[in-house]
């Protein structure tokens, strides 16, 4: 599975997470780009959403909720006539009520935290490819 030099975008605003994240990524040279809340992931999406092969949704953020992100972006994707981005929720709630918000808010899938190295390559695997 080739992915070195993909875009991903990844909201989260916990540091611990955002090293962990990064750590396996960098095994699969990927490089993320990180936002820290839900205001700033829209805003880098928005910025240059050509760029981006997938974004990682944390669902509960300062500003604005991974939710209502994903809700904003799907809105500016449609606006626009844009083919739509992949989208993956990240929680650290594993109830199938968490799973079906994340998917009626427009995420694609949704991978719990703490964050299994195996699950996630599973979903860049099936996404990214």
């Amino acid at each position: 599975m080739e992915l070195s030099g993909k875009q991903i975008l990844i909201a989260e605003d916990n540091k611990a997470n955002q090293f962990v994240i990064k750590q396996l990524l960098k095994k699969v040279n990927i490089a993320p780009v990180f936002a820290n809340n839900g205001q700033e992931v829209i805003d880098l999406y928005k910025s240059n959403y050509s760029q981006w092969d997938l974004v990682f949704m944390d669902c509960k953020m300062p500003v604005i909720d991974g939710y209502q992100a994903t809700e904003t972006i799907r809105q500016f994707e449609q606006d626009n006539g844009l083919e739509r981005g992949t989208i993956v929720g990240l929680s650290a709630n594993a109830f199938t009520g968490s799973t079906n918000e994340a998917l009626a808010s427009g995420m694609d899938d949704y991978l719990t935290k703490p964050i299994e190295r195996e699950k996630m390559m599973q979903l860049l695997g099936k996404f990214l490819n």
